[in-house]
């Protein structure tokens, strides 16, 4: 009886060391490490993106000939014109080079869907998709993704740009690859259901149009919708803003 009284404290004393050491020195890790990622911002130089500020002070230089009286900026000014960001020491300073392509979308995140979103001259390179950091195979070789892949993939932002990256060419095809699970069909259409890890589950609704292509093939479309809908009338209806009062006399 003592020795597992004894054994049982000691595991859980020893369970509770650990955890606080443990905590303890992430704590501590992450604070010097924040201090140190700190320190370096704001000991560097910022180059190209001190241009603003340093245009200001350009133009009287060179417009108006007031070269004594903007002297101490000429270095910044030209590191400006020629550098990226920049961290000086008293014998040695680190000068990074300016990005050589930067490609962003209407909000001016980081974007492409064909190209690096900004690359170096030496070659090294960002891909992103709306400002979502993503591998370089997603970008430029999307048709190397696999079902596997996405669904492996922990992030969900990365995730979601991977799957609309699958179905570039044909919604719906992760759906289908992925073996989702048709939970209702009626006269309007079909609607699929598919689980997605860490993330709310992905609901699309297969509707035909009524209207033959000119080959008289008929085309088929995929509409996402909320998961909360169980019924394919109504995802097709709130795709129309009508939901449950959707029953078109004519479909075109």
């Amino acid at each position: 009886m003592g020795d597992s009284v004894s054994d049982s404290v000691g595991d859980s004393v020893r369970a509770s060391v650990r955890a606080s050491v443990r905590a303890s020195v992430r704590a501590s890790v992450g604070a010097s490490v924040g201090d140190s990622v700190a320190a370096s911002v704001w000991d560097s130089g910022y180059g190209a993106h001190d241009a603003g500020w340093l245009g200001f002070y350009d133009f009287f230089r060179t417009e108006l000939n007031l070269t004594e009286q903007t002297e101490k900026l000429k270095g910044l000014i030209e590191l400006a014109r020629h550098s990226g960001w920049f961290l000086p020491h008293e014998n040695i300073c680190w000068v990074s080079e300016r990005h050589s392509l930067l490609n962003r979308d209407d909000r001016g995140r980081l974007h492409s869907l064909t190209d690096a979103a900004v690359m170096y001259p030496d070659g090294w390179a960002i891909y992103a998709v709306h400002g979502v950091r993503v591998p370089e195979l997603v970008v430029k070789h999307p048709e190397l993704i696999t079902v596997k892949m996405i669904e492996d993939e922990d992030n969900s932002e990365i995730r979601r740009v991977m799957l609309d990256q699958y179905d570039r060419d044909e919604a719906g095809k992760y759906l289908i690859d992925s073996g989702a699970k048709l939970i209702h069909k009626d006269e309007y259409g079909e609607l699929y259901k598919k689980e997605i890890k860490n993330d709310e589950p992905m609901v699309m609704v297969k509707v035909n149009n009524s209207t033959p292509e000119p080959d008289g093939s008929i085309k088929i479309y995929w509409l996402r919708v909320p998961p909360s809908f169980t019924n394919a009338k109504e995802a097709i209806g709130w795709t129309f803003g009508l939901e449950s009062n959707y029953s078109p006399m004519i479909e075109t």
